[in-house]
């Protein structure tokens, strides 16, 4: 299969890529970084994936719809790119840059969906979640109120499309020690807020309660293999692998 994988080049994405790729998916992956996107162009031919890259910024609204109309087909999309955003109390953050979290985690994700469904025939759209966006994360609330988006946003389309060929679901992969999470448990910041993050993310490992990065790839395999198309609309977790 053809699978798209925003923020393919980079961390938990690049880990997705790798295992996609392992499996023989004929893999297109995008990101903002073309150093980052060629390294692991390179690295991935080398092991014998059939892979190209492309930068596309998905806070441009443009850039990913366009590469997904160039490619003349796609079978599955994997939306996993996303900022983290700013951290602090809501009301004392810079306002642009929270919006900006949204313009690439929600119209970024949004759009790169609306694309890949018009040039699909069959196929399905996993958009990659957060259990903050089903739950909370003070203190980080532009991420997770664009990735409680999201999973809104998945619900609807998977209605809309419920007489297509095309499954939509939202994955959270669980906490997991790269991305976001692992930044969060390693860096030094005099910031308070930081700081309380930090803390947390520190916890959450410490207690054992991560996710080990393999067995959120697995899953991911699952549902880009179509074993959750039934579901579509629906929130997939590690309680589920």
């Amino acid at each position: 299969m053809r699978v798209l994988i925003t923020g393919g080049a980079k961390e938990l994405g690049r880990v997705f890529s790798e295992v996609l790729g392992a499996q023989g998916h004929q893999l297109v992956i995008t990101g903002r970084d073309e150093n980052a996107l060629r390294t692991a162009e390179a690295e991935l031919r080398a092991r014998g994936v059939d892979v190209e890259a492309h930068v596309a910024d998905l806070g441009d609204p443009d850039a990913t719809p366009k590469l997904i109309e160039s490619l003349g087909g796609l079978d599955v999309l994997v939306n996993n790119g996303a900022l983290g955003g700013p951290v602090g109390p809501t009301w004392q953050v810079d306002e642009n840059e929270w919006w900006r979290t949204f313009e690439v985690n929600l119209r970024g994700t949004a759009f790169a969906a609306n694309a890949a469904i018009r040039a699909m025939t069959s196929g399905r759209i996993i958009n990659v979640v957060s259990n903050a966006g089903a739950h909370r994360w003070p203190y980080l609330t532009a991420y997770s109120v664009s990735k409680a988006a999201v999973i809104k946003l998945t619900e609807n389309l998977a209605v809309e499309l419920k007489r297509r060929r095309i499954a939509v679901l939202s994955y959270d992969p669980g906490m997991v020690d790269v991305g976001l999470m692992g930044r969060g448990c390693d860096v030094e910041s005099g910031d308070p807020y930081v700081q309380r993050v930090t803390q947390w993310a520190r916890s959450q490992r410490d207690q054992g309660r991560f996710t080990p990065v393999e067995q959120s790839a697995a899953l991911l395999s699952r549902i880009v293999s179509g074993e959750f198309d039934h579901r579509s609309g629906e929130l997939i977790t590690p309680a589920d692998g």
